[in-house]
């Protein structure tokens, strides 16, 4: 069984009109324009890491901030106490920076004052870089007063 032309294609008119529509419908690409899809990655990705890099700095930052708000409550907590010392806030401020976070806060400052009724720690700190030439200072305080004893008054 032999199929004819008129069996596998569309009849076509003398003028050839499917044709010509057939090749409007399916517009090919100018020679100019090879490769543009690469082009368009290689300037696209460095936006895009970026984008991804200062999303992570945000999360880094946020975390670090934690961290030193923390060593600050803890060094509080430490100086608060009834007899101890200025010394004795900034030693737990700085091992809970060390032992939390050493490489999220970089180059932290402790600074403890004691009166006789408040005890403050500050921390002054940078969060660790991820986007190049982008420095986030970190500054955390806490302060409550310190414990007295007060004898039996009746």
């Amino acid at each position: 069984m032999v199929s004819g032309r008129r069996g596998r294609f569309p009849p076509v008119a003398p003028s050839g009109r499917r044709r010509e529509e057939a090749a409007r419908a399916r517009p090919r690409p100018a020679r100019g324009e090879a490769g543009i899809a690469t082009l368009a990655a290689v300037l696209l990705m460095p936006a895009v890491v970026l984008v991804i890099l200062t999303v992570a700095q945000a999360v880094v930052y946020y975390h670090a901030s934690h961290l030193a708000t923390a060593a600050a409550q803890e060094g509080v907590r430490a100086t608060q106490v009834l007899d101890a010392s200025e010394a004795d806030g900034q030693a737990h401020a700085q091992d809970f920076l060390d032992q939390a976070g050493p490489t999220l806060v970089l180059g932290p400052a402790v600074e403890v004052t004691r009166s006789a009724e408040m005890a403050r720690v500050e921390v002054r700190a940078t969060a660790a870089r991820l986007v190049p030439g982008l420095s986030l200072d970190i500054h955390a305080v806490a302060s409550g007063p310190v414990e007295r004893f007060e004898g039996d008054t009746g």
